[in-house]
């Protein structure tokens, strides 16, 4: 570790100097404004070959950093311009390019052979899923959308990337859900309203330390001057039916953005679980469950972004979604004696939930020198979680005759919370002859406030259940502060950080009078290291140590209740787990991608289930288990046939994760698991675009759990109308119905199977219409500051 920290110091502070810049600025010729995210290739000007790609920051600026002593071809292309493109040029003086509209006014996107953009893009530090316009995603959510990245799986109700944890961004900021929560969420986000995902292995230090990889949601922003907005109306049909409705509106001038949203979303699934449990060689218990649930999302957004001068902005964004739940639960449990019906039980749960979750983020953003190299941003936010969980549990007994042989149990709870995060940031980047500088500071203040209430009814009167009622109060104070530097020396480009966040946390039980407290400092490295052997290869090393804290019912002590047989718990005592992580990359003519990653995970977190041999009920919980040790290695081809109306992005990967405990047994169960993903998109007669997305998962073997293999297809279709300010897509997704999760737990005498079906087969019918003014203007990037908080508070459920 000294070595590793004194080495990135050292590559800080005491770099010589570097190869030459190259450039500029791109912005629109009429109105003046910066042009962001427009596409710059850099060619060599002797034989064409390419250099380099990238695209233009919020401020439509771009660098790259080559060799002094070469003259280079630009190429710039933004949708709705003419492509721009300026020839022999040599490094230094910064370039200001102005792009002319195209003649006729922008009507929307026209697919074409030569235009289409893949689903997945490949680029050596990270992978990009594009969203927009993809027939696949249409009518669709994000978590749907986020799990069709290569080598990205859901274990045990939490996201993987090749075995590492995961931490969800949205446009930049962690989105601040682990576990169950994080999957509601996402699953409650149109698809319709993200413009891409980006994930990303090693990330720099400017992120925080959460999680070993990270997923970057980028929310679709409006770009036009004058009053424009998007209509999206949409049916789908599982096991039941569904539906979509979503109107945005903007309006733009050169110093004043007004926009806002709302969608709504309905929708109504059946999901299966089937488990066995063996309570000896000759007894086991058989339980079915079946749970119909109905979701009302309504989300919505207001924001004001306002230009104070050239070089200055501020602005305020409210959002927040509204979410009503009602589910109806039947749980069949059979337990048999040397294979005859001893007795049985069935479970009725009726419950209703309404979550409401608004947040506000007030920023300041100025840039401090004409030259548009030193950037200041501040940031504060305020996130509110307030729940409302109501279940009833009525449970009736019966012996191997199917007769009812004693009084129903009959439960009640109440789960409210009330949970608060307030956020600070600031940021700040320079870009100097030694390189690009970005510092920052952070501070979170959380607290959490949830109220479980069992009560049992006992001769027509409500008693409060004791051993399942807890108060529990959590409060959680962070702070952060980073630095990072990025250099081009030649053909080595360099990427260096660290990062100290200091936490304060202390989980109160009211019911228990117990306290539990946690306080600990951390520095967190990182460096990257990428040698550009040719215009053809790249080659890359990188190393970051991270921290996955765990969402705050990860450590909350109540005891949820889903039988007489099956208890969960949280557990207050649990530690943050530290990861390092290097890694391994190699890009071949940016088609083919291949990496190799080594994760090394102190005080892992890992299932832990109890058994109660008298009462039969098993508890699963959390802790800590030693170390682990996560090894993985993937290969990805882009590929393009017949002109480039087909294009293919494969991968094929493995992983192998082992947890090392001190008592050995099933705890070290571990196995090579595959993963092998085809993602393909075809320009069929008729400018009908077509996706197939197919997935297989070998089965996975990491401590007392075990998953079955999985494999999965989805498709869709697309075609623009109307002019082309229309697009009505079709999809259908998991086509054979085949993605289900297998489990087997074996762990302190606790010997279980389980199947989880849910509602995957559905088909999608989603018009999208665009209207109003189509005249182009760059938009602001808006990031809230609080977003790493709010994913382990459980907001979205």
């Amino acid at each position: 570790m000294n070595l590793i920290l004194t080495a990135i110091a050292s590559l800080l502070f005491f770099l010589g100097a570097s190869a030459q810049q190259l450039s500029g600025s791109v912005s629109d010729q009429l109105s003046k404004a910066p042009l962001p995210n427009a596409s710059v290739q850099l060619t060599n000007a002797k034989d064409s070959t390419l250099v380099l790609r990238t695209t233009t920051d919020t401020k439509g600026r771009f660098s790259f950093r080559v060799a002094a002593d070469n003259r280079y071809n630009l190429k710039v292309e933004y949708t709705g311009y003419q492509t721009l493109t300026q020839n022999g040029i040599l490094p230094g003086t910064p370039l200001t390019l102005a792009m002319q509209l195209e003649n006729k006014q922008l009507q929307g996107v026209t697919v074409s052979a030569t235009a289409q953009k893949p689903f997945i893009t490949m680029a050596a530090d990270k992978m990009t899923l594009n969203v927009a316009n993809s027939p696949i995603a249409a009518g669709g959510n994000a978590y749907d959308v986020i799990l069709r990245a290569p080598g990205l799986t859901e274990q045990n109700n939490s996201l993987n990337l090749n075995g590492k944890s995961v931490n969800v961004l949205i446009d930049g900021r962690p989105a601040n859900l682990t576990g169950e929560q994080l999957k509601t969420m996402l699953s409650n986000m149109p698809a319709a309203g993200i413009s891409k995902v980006e994930v990303m292995s090693n990330p720099s230090a400017r992120y925080d330390a959460q999680g070993a990889s990270i997923i970057n949601i980028i929310l679709a922003k409006n770009q036009n001057f004058g009053v424009n907005g998007t209509f999206t109306q949409g049916v789908g049909i599982g096991n039941y039916l569904r539906g979509n409705s979503g109107l945005s509106l903007n309006y733009r001038n050169r110093n004043v953005n007004v926009y806002g949203s709302y969608d709504y979303m309905h929708i109504k699934q059946k999901s299966q679980i089937n488990s066995s449990r063996f309570l000896s060689a000759s007894s086991h218990i058989e339980t079915e469950e079946t749970e119909i649930r109905n979701r009302n999302n309504h989300a919505y957004k207001l924001g004001l972004d306002y230009d104070i001068s050239k070089r200055s902005s501020a602005g305020i964004l409210v959002k927040g979604f509204t979410n009503y739940q009602d589910r109806d639960v039947t749980n069949r449990a059979v337990i048999d004696q040397l294979s005859l019906p001893d007795s049985s039980s069935v479970v009725r749960t009726s419950g209703k939930a309404r979550f409401f979750n608004p947040s506000v983020n007030v920023y300041f953003k100025t840039t401090l020198d004409s030259a548009g190299k030193k950037e200041l941003s501040l940031n504060a936010d305020y996130f509110n979680y307030n729940k409302r969980w109501s279940d009833d549990f009525n449970t009736r007994y019966y012996d191997g005759t199917g007769t009812e042989y004693q009084v129903p149990f009959i439960l009640m709870n109440n789960s409210p919370a009330n949970n608060n995060i307030t956020t600070f940031t600031a940021d700040y980047s320079e870009t100097s002859r030694f390189g690009k500088w970005e510092a920052g500071v952070k501070t979170a203040f959380t607290k959490t406030d949830n109220d479980v209430l069992w009560q049992q009814l006992e001769n027509n009167t409500w008693k409060t259940d004791a051993g399942k009622t807890n108060h529990f109060i959590f409060r959680e104070n962070i702070g952060a502060a980073y630095v990072t530097l990025a250099k081009t020396i030649k053909k080595l480009s360099l990427q260096a950080g660290l990062r100290l966040e200091h936490t304060e946390s202390e989980g109160f039980s009211v019911t228990l009078n117990q306290v539990n407290k946690n306080n600990y400092t951390n520095l967190f490295p990182n460096l990257s290291l990428m040698y550009m052997q040719s215009t053809k290869q790249q080659f890359g090393i990188s190393y970051r140590k991270s921290i996955q804290r765990f969402g705050f019912d990860y450590v909350n002590p109540f005891v949820v209740y889903q039988n007489q047989y099956a208890y969960s718990q949280g557990n207050p005592n649990i530690q943050p787990m530290i990861m390092h992580s290097i890694e391994l990359s190699h890009s071949y003519n940016y088609k083919l991608f291949s990496k190799l990653s080594y994760t090394r995970i102190n005080n892992v977190l890992g299932p832990v289930y109890r058994q109660d041999p008298v009462n039969k009920v098993v508890i699963s919980s959390y802790g800590n288990l030693n170390t682990a040790d996560v090894f993985s290695g993937t290969v990805t081809s882009m590929k393009s046939f017949f002109k480039g109306r087909w294009s293919s992005v494969t991968t094929a990967g493995a992983f192998y994760a082992r947890y090392n405990t001190t008592t050995g047994g099933s705890e070290q169960n571990a196995k090579v698991t595959a993963i092998v993903s085809s993602n393909n998109t075809v320009l069929l007669p008729g400018k009908i675009k077509a996706e197939v997305n197919i997935m297989y998962l070998s089965p996975i073997a990491s401590g007392v759990y075990q998953q079955k293999s999985l494999y999965f297809v989805n498709t869709g279709f697309s075609k623009n109308i109307l002019q082309s300010k229309g697009t009505l897509a079709l999809n259908i997704s998991d086509i054979f119905n085949t993605q289900r999760a297998r489990n087997d737990v074996m762990s302190n005498g606790v010997n279980m199977s389980s199947t989880v079906k849910p509602d995957t087969r559905v088909a999608n019918l989603v018009f999208t219409y665009r209207f109003g003014n189509n005249k182009v203007k760059a938009a602001k990037v808006r990031k809230t500051s609080n977003e790493d908080e709010k994913t382990r508070v459980g907001a979205g459920s």
